[in-house]
């Protein structure tokens, strides 16, 4: 059981890691559009990977996790779109 605790903590400071160095490289108003949606297609695997890590064990969280990721997909979608029409 103490294994298990172990690995459970070490993933969540994992998480926790993931999200602050997204956070910390979080892109400006000033940040060219393709950069920008890059950084939003990397919050959308982080957020679908975390979705999956609480899965059943925690459906709500997991389904707020479903809802960021498909946001920013679809966010860095858009960006891509604006930047084809501002070539």
């Amino acid at each position: 059981m103490r294994t298990v605790h172990r690995r459970h903590a070490r993933a969540e400071r994992s998480i926790a890691g993931q999200i602050g160095a997204l956070l910390r490289s979080r892109p400006t108003s000033q940040t060219p559009y393709r950069d920008r949606a890059v950084w939003f297609e990397r919050k959308a695997r982080l957020f679908g990977r975390l979705a999956e890590h609480y899965g059943q064990g925690d459906p709500q969280e997991a389904a707020e996790c479903r809802y960021l990721a498909t946001v920013a997909a679809e966010e860095a979608s858009r960006l891509r779109s604006v930047e084809a029409v501002a070539r």
